[in-house]
């Protein structure tokens, strides 16, 4: 099937900032108010601000983009009992195979990933669009940590785009696939091959880098609210710039871009300059704040290991969005919205051990269980609350355990987080070549990024034939997302 594209955005909406929380209501919608909200250095924290809140939204990474359809598709969830909503899309049923129907519904809910981040770029380009005209208007280090903080989020955003809607590397890398869109137009945007599009990700993080060289969050220094987000309580200054996309969010994503690529070796120095300053900047979940949440009390429950966050969302409206799907209240039209698993990642050797299979599930039935990782109890302190990570330190680990020289490194790597997650006399014996190591780090994914839409780009990378807990019997076809039927009328090319 031959696909078309276009990148027509309406020019008006995508001047629009609108908030999805309490804190923030910036709605411009003409140029004027653009400029009005960018003539101040507030306003340029209020802008990123606006950014972020709208990625929270329920159809990108509030629930779709990471508990909800991508989870569905790498099999986080019991495939019979999932709810009608997910039909289409744990079928596969977005592209065509054999006699197989297309469904309308999840086609769309793949198109929502499409308009949306192409919608938060538009408003990241809007910003960098000013920025350097008003150069003037900052102090301190506050226009290059802003800047390199839009820079580096932008490349991150395509690079989720292209990890969703083209090939995987090796097959796309001569083939035109996305648009890297740097301005707000109306005129269609020319498409680069995926080698091109993986240079353009690549330099732009690189300069992201450069220009969070002082970010507070490399440097332990408090940052001024211009750089950073509002929160309910008093969040220590390493927290805040992790809801941002800051200096070691640039390096993390240079890690897997890399990988993406198959450049292990860059893959591989990235991934441990990031571990490099973990203790300082990402320590380990402490024990204490996960044996309270068995506690059920205590105000220091730390469900999602929030102190492991290289980059995360401050979802203020999270406790809505899971409500329903996450948990057992009842959905007031009958409607079933639950989301079960069985969580079959997990050996019967794990379950006493594991704080993942111990703290990140509440029982439903029998054999079945709720993901209970982003329940909001009142009384939990909101240095833990809301929270949906995006990178985690953990990653930088298994990246490095795959790209090691040899096995016996990468198995060292894994290891380290094996231990942090209770298995301190529970070391693999199994591992004897690097097949072998590639396993176990598969079974890690399954049981670390659960909620987190990850998964699924570890089956896509690895082309793996079979999703377990899925059957997956669309072919290799089902990695690619379609792009949006509409672009049809306004592209007039083909790819």
């Amino acid at each position: 099937m031959k696909k078309h594209i276009s990148l027509l955005i309406c020019f008006t909406a995508t001047l629009t900032f609108v908030s999805c929380s309490d804190w923030l209501d910036v709605k411009p919608s003409t140029q004027l108010d653009r400029e009005e909200l960018l003539s101040s250095e507030k306003g340029y924290g209020e802008a990123i601000a606006g950014i972020y809140a709208r990625m929270c939204r329920a159809s990108l990474y509030g629930r779709e983009m990471t508990w909800g359809a991508m989870d569905v598709l790498a099999g986080n969830y019991t495939a019979l009992t999932l709810p009608a909503m997910y039909n289409g899309i744990k079928e596969y049923a977005y592209v065509e195979s054999g006699g197989s129907s297309v469904s309308t519904d999840a086609v769309r809910m793949l198109e929502q990933f499409w308009s949306g981040l192409y919608n938060v770029i538009a408003g990241i380009n809007s910003i960098l669009e000013n920025i350097d005209d008003n150069r003037y208007l900052f102090t301190e280090d506050n226009y290059s940590v802003i800047k390199g903080e839009a820079i580096g989020l932008r490349a991150f955003l395509h690079f989720e785009l292209y990890r969703m809607f083209a090939d995987v590397y090796e097959k796309s890398k001569d083939q035109e696939i996305l648009p890297y869109v740097v301005k707000l137009t109306p005129l269609v945007t020319p498409l680069l091959t995926g080698e091109e599009m993986m240079s353009v990700i690549i330099s732009q993080l690189e300069e992201a880098v450069r220009l969070l060289e002082n970010d507070p969050m490399r440097l332990g220094t408090t940052p001024p609210h211009v750089l950073a987000s509002s929160t309910s309580g008093n969040i220590s200054a390493w927290h805040n710039r992790r809801f941002h996309f800051n200096y070691y969010a640039a390096k993390a994503t240079l890690a897997r871009v890399y990988l993406w690529k198959g450049d292990k070796e860059n893959a591989l120095r990235t991934a441990l300059e990031v571990i490099d300053d973990q203790p300082t900047r990402f320590p380990w979940v402490l024990t204490t704040n996960l044996t309270s949440i068995e506690l059920g009390s205590g105000t220091n429950q730390d469900r999602t290991f929030a102190t492991e966050h290289i980059f995360a969302l401050n979802v203020m409206n999270m406790d809505n969005l899971i409500s329903g799907f996450l948990n057992n209240i009842p959905v007031s039209d009958g409607t079933n919205l639950r989301l079960t698993s069985m969580r079959n990642m997990f050996a019967t050797n794990d379950q006493g051990v594991d704080p993942r299979f111990r703290y990140m599930y509440t029982m439903h039935s029998a054999n079945e269980f709720m993901l209970s990782k982003f329940y909001q109890p009142a009384m939990v302190s909101s240095h833990f609350k809301y929270r949906m990570p995006l990178i985690r330190i953990s990653e930088m680990y298994y990246i490095v355990a795959e790209c090691a020289d040899n096995w016996e490194d990468g198995l060292e790597y894994l290891e380290i987080v094996r231990r942090q997650r209770g298995y301190t006399t529970m070391p693999l014996t199994n591992v004897n070549n690097q097949q072998t190591l590639l396993n176990e780090i598969y079974t890690e994914y399954r049981k670390e990024f659960t909620g987190e839409g990850q998964l699924w780009f570890w089956y896509k990378r690895q082309q793996s034939p079979a999703i377990t807990n899925m059957t997956f019997n669309r072919g290799l076809e089902a990695y690619i997302f379609p792009y949006p039927e509409n672009e049809i009328l306004y592209g007039n090319r083909e790819l």
